[in-house]
C-alpha cells in the first residue's frame, strides 16, 4: 500500500515537472536542433516580384548558401502592400531560422512612416541577421530634357516653373523622397508624378512624358548606355564603379540628396543564438565568393558586411533618418 502511494507521488511529481518545463528536455531538444542548423530546406521570403533586383540578390545568396550548407535554399515571392505581405508572413514564421526574409530599407524604414496599417516595430518584432548590399539612385533624364547636367536642369526648372516633372514608383517611394529632397536642395519647382511601380515611370521618362526619374543602379546602368536617357547624377557619397563618369549629387552642388538603401537578411524575433551565428558565418562566406561579388558589382551594388548587432542599429538609424528627412522637408505623403 505504502509502495503504491510512493509510486503515485513520484509519478505526480514527474508529471508536474514536465508540465512546468522542469525536466530540461524541450529546451535541450531546441538547443540540439539549433546546433544542427540547417538540417532541412530554408526559405527566403522576398517582398517583390521575381526578376527584380531584390529577387536577384535573394537567388544569388540562396545559390551560395545551398552549396555551402548542402541543403536546399529556395526563394518565395510574397508581393503586396509595399512589402507588408512578406513582412507579416515572416513575423508569423517559427523562430527556427528556416523561414527568413530578404528585406530592403523602404520596407523597414519608410513603410512604417507611410503605411497606416503597418503595425510592427522592426527592431523588436524581427531579428536583423546581416546586411548584404547598398544601392544608390541615379537621376535619369529623358530625351525631351535638354539639360546636359544637373545645374542646367535646375536652371531650366527655375525659368520654367511648371515644366520639370519627375516620376516615381509611388507616393512615399524612395525615388519620390529623393526627388523631393533634390527639389528642395536646388530650391527649384519640380512636379511629382507617381506611378504604380518603377517600370511605367521609366517608360514615360524614355518616351519624354516626364523629365526625369531616380532609378536604382541595376536599372540605370543598362539604360545609361542607350540613347534613351542620360544619367546626370547619383545619390551615393562616392561615384559608382559601373558609372564612373556620373557625378554625385553633392559634386554637382546639391547637398542632402545622398540617399539610397540597403538589402539585408531578417528573421522572426528571437532567433536562437546558435542559428544566428550559423547564418552570420554562412552569409559572410557567400559574400566573399567570386560569383556573388561579380553579380552584385555588375548591378552597381556595393557589398556590405556587419554583425547582427550592427545591422540592428542600422535598421533603427535608417528609420530615424527618413523620419527626420520627411519632417524637415515637410514632405506630404497623403
Amino acid at each position: 500500500m505504502k509502495a503504491n502511494r510512493r509510486f503515485a507521488i513520484k509519478a505526480g511529481l514527474a508529471l508536474a515537472a514536465a508540465a512546468f518545463g522542469m525536466t530540461g528536455a524541450p529546451s535541450h531538444a531546441k538547443e540540439e536542433a539549433a546546433s544542427a542548423y540547417p538540417s532541412k530546406q530554408v526559405t527566403f521570403l522576398v517582398p517583390y516580384a521575381a526578376g527584380g533586383p531584390t529577387d536577384l540578390i535573394a537567388r544569388q545568396l540562396a545559390f551560395g548558401l545551398g552549396k555551402l550548407w548542402g541543403q536546399p535554399v529556395v526563394v518565395e515571392n510574397r508581393t503586396g502592400a509595399s512589402g507588408i505581405v512578406a513582412l507579416t508572413a515572416l513575423a508569423r514564421a517559427p523562430s527556427d531560422g528556416y523561414t527568413l526574409g530578404i528585406m530592403v530599407s523602404p520596407v523597414t524604414a519608410i513603410a512604417p512612416l507611410t503605411q497606416p496599417n503597418f503595425r510592427y516595430d522592426v527592431t523588436q518584432d524581427f531579428t536583423a541577421v546581416s546586411d548584404l548590399v547598398d544601392y544608390a539612385l541615379v537621376l535619369l533624364a529623358g530625351p525631351q530634357t535638354k539639360a546636359a547636367n544637373l545645374k542646367e536642369l535646375v536652371e531650366f526648372a527655375k525659368q520654367n516653373p511648371t515644366a520639370v516633372t519627375y516620376g516615381s514608383s509611388g507616393l512615399g517611394g524612395t525615388n519620390h523622397l529623393a526627388g523631393e529632397l533634390f527639389s528642395r536642395s536646388a530650391n527649384a519647382p519640380m512636379l511629382h508624378v507617381p506611378y504604380k511601380g518603377n517600370a511605367p515611370a521609366l517608360n514615360d521618362v524614355m518616351a519624354g512624358q516626364v523629365s526625369f526619374v531616380f532609378a536604382q543602379t541595376d536599372a540605370a546602368i543598362g539604360l545609361a548606355k542607350s540613347d534613351k536617357v542620360r544619367a546626370l547624377g547619383i545619390t551615393s557619397k562616392e561615384r559608382n564603379a559601373m558609372l564612373p563618369t556620373v557625378p554625385t549629387m553633392e559634386e554637382s552642388g546639391f547637398k542632402g540628396v545622398d540617399v539610397g538603401g540597403w538589402t539585408g537578411v531578417m528573421g522572426p524575433a528571437k532567433l536562437p543564438p546558435a542559428v544566428l551565428k550559423r547564418l552570420e558565418a554562412g552569409i559572410a562566406e557567400v559574400k566573399k565568393t567570386p560569383e556573388f561579388k561579380e553579380k552584385m558589382e555588375s548591378l552597381g551594388f556595393v557589398i556590405t558586411g556587419t554583425s547582427s548587432t550592427d545591422f540592428t542599429r542600422r535598421v533603427r538609424a535608417e528609420r530615424d533618418f527618413w523620419k527626420a528627412k520627411i519632417t524637415e522637408a515637410n514632405i506630404q505623403l497623403q
